[in-house]
């Protein structure tokens, strides 16, 4: 989602989207989208004060989402994920937190990344997938 933060290719898609389905996300998010964006400010893409307004934005669209928490059965769901298919453990994660949400609503639930590799465990676990793939 820091294409919602910073425009590269993607960044209308996503708003799009962002703007016209309910959103969810796993806590994580907020922490990686932190970190990127912060990032990119050490690196010099961005000043402090951008920094901190897009963050300030992060912690207000935060609000609007639905959270899946770092729960236990998250944890264990994405040590499954990990020894399933090749994922880092910041996707796993997600992934987990993604398929726990869809277990909880009962019905299909939409999987976003722009990450080839996430994408396809996403499938794989039966997800629907959106977004382009990088």
């Amino acid at each position: 989602m820091v294409k919602r933060y910073i425009r590269e290719e993607g960044s209308d898609e996503v708003r799009r989207r962002l703007l016209n389905g309910i959103c969810a996300a796993s806590r994580l998010s907020v922490i990686e989208i932190g970190s990127a964006i912060t990032r990119r400010t050490r690196e010099g893409d961005l000043t402090t004060d951008q920094r901190d307004r897009i963050l300030s934005t992060l912690e207000r669209d935060f609000e609007s989402f639905s959270v899946v928490e770092l729960s236990q059965k998250v944890v264990t769901r994405s040590r499954t994920l990990l020894v399933r298919h090749p994922l880092r453990a910041g996707d796993a994660i997600q992934l987990a937190s993604c398929l726990e949400l869809a277990a909880q609503l009962d019905f299909p639930v939409s999987f976003a990344a722009y990450d080839e590799r996430l994408l396809r465990a996403g499938e794989a676990e039966g997800l629907e997938s959106v977004w382009a793939r990088s």
